[in-house]
């Protein structure tokens, strides 16, 4: 008998463990062995075993996944973990450095193994890479690895590797719809500082050349506002790209902002008389708040003058103790609101997103031949 663990009783009733070896002397007629006590040994294991657990358990719970790689051989020890990960069966997957090649997606194959060789080679102490690997039903999935040489032979060649796989999938897709919104919140920008600083650059325009031959003083009055909106153009693609405030709301409140707007809107739009009012006591609100609030009120404004064919719009602002609401109304043609398309609505679609931003309640009311009425609502 060679090498029986078993479990034996101290003199005070404690158990510990023992590994038993012995032989039958047959001739002589007794058993001759050896018993050692393996309890240490034994606690070793066990505390070794709840260890690799924990680790288990962990990595599952992060989405990683262990691999070990022979070098030489190419071949690629796994834990579950890996294939679970990329949607395969532990059981049945196989992986070598071959098939790792293989699954990686062609735009980043070529600086992933670059890294690689450079990590093997010894130009780098350690590999780090994110690239796209395919999974099993053909997709592909971002990953995050890192890896270590930890055994050289006797002439300084590596020939293993150990390192982790880590799922970074959620996190690529959040960082792209971050990329989208940012690039969504630049076109909103662009629309609404660019768009209508030349909107009102063409109206003046218009306006002087109407006047042109007439009125000599008020031609040059429209071109003073003509040269002030091309400079406040320029200062707010400027200001687009860091994204700061509007330049209306530098050297004021948003009430102050939205009434030199209008004052700006009315020297160009002869033909239409706008109203502009103002209850309640005047209090600022969150800088992000009343930016919105301006762009949403300039775009409503210019949505009036350039489509509604309106004479008369208001525009009010009202602070109450919670709330502060903004009301833009038109007398001209309305449209309906459900048959306006992405492209064609793309500032009522800022607004929307603009509200969304701000957490305010948006409400656009629109018939055809009974005009356009919007009103924002935002919390304090």
């Amino acid at each position: 008998m060679r090498n029986f663990e078993a479990q034996m009783q101290k003199r005070d009733g404690t158990l510990f463990w023992v590994l038993f070896s012995s032989y039958l002397n047959a001739a002589d007629g007794y058993i001759e062995g050896v018993v050692v006590d393996i309890s240490d040994r034994k606690r070793a294991e066990a505390a070794l075993q709840i260890s690799e657990e924990r680790l288990r358990l962990a990595l599952t719970a992060s989405n990683q996944g262990l691999y070990d790689l022979n070098i030489k051989t190419e071949e690629v020890v796994i834990n579950p973990g890996y294939p679970l990960m990329l949607g395969y069966d532990p059981a049945t997957f196989h992986v070598t450095k071959s098939r790792w090649i293989e699954s990686l997606h062609p735009d980043d194959r070529e600086s992933v193994l670059a890294v690689y060789h450079a990590c093997i080679t010894g130009e780098v102490p350690s590999y780090q890479a994110e690239y796209r690997h395919r999974t099993q039903d053909g997709q592909w999935k971002w990953v995050f690895a890192v890896g270590k040489i930890v055994t050289w032979n006797e002439f300084g060649e590596p020939i293993r590797a150990l390192g982790v796989v880590t799922d970074i999938d959620d996190r690529k897709q959040a960082e792209a719809t971050s990329i989208l919104e940012e690039r969504n919140r630049m076109a909103r920008e662009i629309h609404d500082t660019l768009a209508q600083a030349f909107t009102g650059i063409l109206a003046q325009v218009g306006a002087a050349k109407q006047v042109l031959t007439d009125d000599v003083e008020a031609t040059g009055a429209h071109l003073d506002l003509i040269k002030e909106l091309a400079r406040t153009g320029l200062t707010e693609a400027r200001r687009s790209v860091v994204a700061l405030r509007p330049q209306l709301l530098e050297s004021g409140s948003l009430q102050s902002a939205l009434h030199r707007l209008v004052a700006q809107i009315r020297t160009a739009a002869m033909d239409t008389t706008l109203y502009y009012e103002t209850e309640g006591t005047v209090y600022s609100l969150p800088t992000e708040v009343e930016s919105n609030l301006l762009r949403m009120g300039q775009e409503a404004l210019t949505n009036a003058i350039r489509h509604a064919n309106a004479d008369e719009i208001r525009v009010q602002l009202v602070y109450d103790r919670d709330q502060v609401y903004l009301r833009v109304k038109d007398n001209g043609q309305g449209f309906g609101v459900g048959n306006i398309t992405a492209y064609a609505g793309f500032g009522l679609l800022g607004m929307s997103e603009r509200a969304e931003r701000i957490r305010a309640q948006l409400t656009i009311r629109s018939q055809p031949g009974q005009g356009t009425e919007i009103i924002v609502v935002v919390g304090v």
